[in-house]
């Protein structure tokens, strides 16, 4: 079996959610680190460019996106159980890394919560200024969010009040987590992270409750690896070809093609297109430090050009 690796860095809340499956599955796995802006240069040769965190590489293959990732991981464990909540589940968990990611972050980066964020060393070493840059060009100098902090507050407060009730005895689809939890999960951990907003969760005994329980997971057996490590292992490694399947796509198999996020990170990534399935976009590329890898992307939320 092929050692897993997740280029991730401490503070990314898409990382927490990633971690906490990890856990969850009880997968052993190897920590790569990375910062938490650009430039990152050991990690671009295997993601062709794409700029979010984090990046889930099993030896040649690698994976972009939260939601593929999770699919990736369930599949190395060969436990489904945490998609056992349907359609229902899938709905929320897509709510939660959209709609209720973007009113975290707005609370996140209000004036007072930022200064809070500082003095608590929240941020580590980075620098505000290179920090706030980074993420104007993520989003290509666009507001990820379109309302105030105020609005987003109101949001939160609704969002908590439903999520007191649906979390009093378990998990929000019954007695086991799902898709759901881990990514309602690692948004609220998010702005307990955060001196300001943490009061804001941290009345609510039932959600505080369900927060412990899904931080009981863990993050698996992590050991700590260097990005060389991971170059080296994706060298040394053939990638695992996903099944040629064209599901309604206008590409062809075979062709060189770009796959982009739609909402935010528009870097798009170039390479043979081995797979458009109902699931997922998959590239085959090849670079000096890598060797032939195949980047997975999923398909809700990441469009194609030929």
């Amino acid at each position: 079996m092929s050692k897993i690796f997740l280029h991730h860095y401490p503070e990314s809340p898409f990382s927490e959610k990633v971690r906490s499956v990890l856990g969850f599955l009880g997968l052993e796995w190897s920590s790569v680190v990375i910062p938490m802006i650009m430039p990152r240069p050991q990690l671009m040769p295997l993601s062709g460019g794409y700029r979010k965190t984090p990046i889930l590489q099993i030896g040649a293959n690698v994976y972009c996106d939260s939601k593929i990732i999770v699919r990736a991981l369930a599949q190395q464990a060969r436990d489904e159980q945490i998609f056992s909540g349907g359609f229902a589940a899938h709905r929320v968990a897509d709510w939660a890394d959209t709609q209720l990611f973007r009113v975290c972050v707005t609370l996140l980066f209000r004036p007072e919560a930022i200064a809070g964020l500082m003095a608590s060393g929240g941020f580590g070493k980075v620098d505000m200024g290179a920090f706030m840059k980074d993420r104007a060009e993520l989003v290509g100098n666009q507001p990820l969010v379109s309302f105030s902090p105020a609005a987003a507050e109101g949001y939160l407060l609704h969002y908590l009040t439903e999520l007191e009730s649906s979390v009093a005895r378990g998990f929000l689809f019954g007695s086991s987590p799902t898709i759901a939890d881990f990514s309602v999960y690692h948004c609220l951990w998010f702005l307990l992270n955060s001196p300001f907003n943490a009061p804001l969760i941290k009345a609510r005994p039932n959600v505080m409750g369900w927060v412990g329980r899904m931080a009981a997971f863990g993050h698996g057996k992590a050991t700590e690896a260097t990005p060389e490590a991971a170059l080296a292992a994706a060298r040394a490694s053939e990638p695992v070809l996903p099944e040629r399947v064209a599901l309604d796509v206008k590409a062809e198999l075979g062709k060189t093609v770009q796959v982009a996020p739609v909402d935010y990170g528009r870097v798009p990534v170039s390479g043979e297109l081995v797979c458009a399935d109902a699931q997922q976009f998959a590239l085959l590329r090849s670079t000096e430090e890598t060797g032939r890898v195949v980047t997975h992307f999923p398909r809700a939320g990441f469009e194609i050009t030929a």
